[in-house]
């Protein structure tokens, strides 16, 4: 994700992304915008974000599968906010 490309507004517990490549507005969780945030500092391949997600976020891997991580990504993937990188 490139910080460069989205205006990030927060509103409570829900935040806002504007992408300034599609026009589109989209609204985000906790969780969701956290992705963003471990994502924004170097791009990294699925594998190490299922991999580290959990630790990211500070809780046991049991209340963050690869399963859930890996659908998360690709929903932000679906809508443009991410994109895959090789490993």
């Amino acid at each position: 994700m490139n910080p460069d490309h989205f205006i990030i507004h927060e509103i409570g517990d829900t935040t806002f992304v504007f992408s300034r490549l599609s026009g589109t507005t989209h609204m985000l969780n906790l969780v969701s915008r956290a992705m963003l945030d471990f994502l924004t500092d170097r791009p990294k391949p699925l594998g190490e974000v299922v991999a580290g997600f959990a630790d990211y976020l500070q809780v046991p891997k049991e209340e963050c599968p690869s399963g859930v991580v890996r659908r998360l990504f690709d929903e932000l993937d679906d809508v443009g906010l991410v994109e895959r990188v090789s490993p």
